[in-house]
């Protein structure tokens, strides 16, 4: 299998800028316009300048458009994941069900494991994660909370399907994912959990709370999920570029 398309587009454009096709403070092409030219959909094409805004070639402003900033990317370590949704390990055969879609008021406990406002109205949507390859169980049980005006937005898209929910919510809004914070910690598995996953309540488990930001620095959704420990592994991988 190949590189994801979006990879792919990142590439060139960072081959394209390092050759001088626009200069050091010229703006490039507008989104639409390069989303036709590489024949993909504004989402693809978003996460292909986010990709090379991380090496530092660019920088995006609402408004005014995708400045150059330099023509090599920055020397530094940074995880290689191909995309958000490798935060989690699911891969993309991962199948969301959702289970129920209620609204929550956040209290006090909510509030300090997802950084979430105290008092605040959230929509809750819990769901679990089945991989095609393992019949036997889920990969994951999650809760991902989201402002009201988001959920309403992406309702009608919630059915089973593999893509994350922020994806969903890109799609729908105008918001988009500027950047994720990650938490992982060991947890005991919460009875909920453990009889969807098909383990023991108490037993060990990792717990992954995912903060979604836009390009505002608003927090519009977190995501709460839950694995089993004897059959889930987390790997990261170092790479100099």
């Amino acid at each position: 299998m190949g590189e994801p398309r979006y990879v792919v587009i990142a590439d060139d454009l960072m081959g394209r800028i390092a050759a001088g096709r626009w200069a050091v403070g010229e703006l490039l092409p507008t989104e639409p316009e390069l989303a036709v030219e590489y024949g993909v959909s504004r989402e693809t094409l978003r996460r292909a300048l986010r990709r090379v805004e991380l090496g530092g070639l660019i920088s995006r402003h609402k408004g005014i458009g995708t400045r150059v900033e330099r023509t090599t990317p920055f020397t530094r370590f940074t995880t290689k994941l191909g995309s958000i949704e490798e935060l989690t390990q699911y891969g993309e055969a991962a199948v969301r069900h959702v289970l129920t879609v209620e609204p929550v008021t956040v209290d006090a406990a909510l509030s300090a494991v997802t950084g979430l406002a105290e008092g605040s109205q959230q929509v809750c949507v819990t769901s679990l994660r089945r991989d095609p390859e393992r019949p036997e169980g889920a990969v994951s049980w999650a809760k991902v909370y989201l402002r009201p005006e988001d959920a309403k937005a992406i309702a009608s898209d919630l059915g089973e399907n593999t893509r994350l929910i922020s994806d969903l919510v890109e799609a729908r809004t105008d918001r988009a994912v500027e950047r994720v914070v990650q938490r992982v910690r060991a947890v005991r598995m919460p009875a909920e959990a453990a009889a969807h996953l098909g383990v023991e309540p108490g037993s060990p488990g990792l717990e992954f709370v995912r903060r979604y930001y836009d390009a505002l620095g608003t927090l519009f959704e977190v995501a709460v999920s839950t694995h089993a420990g004897d059959h889930f592994v987390h790997e990261t991988i170092l790479s100099r570029r």
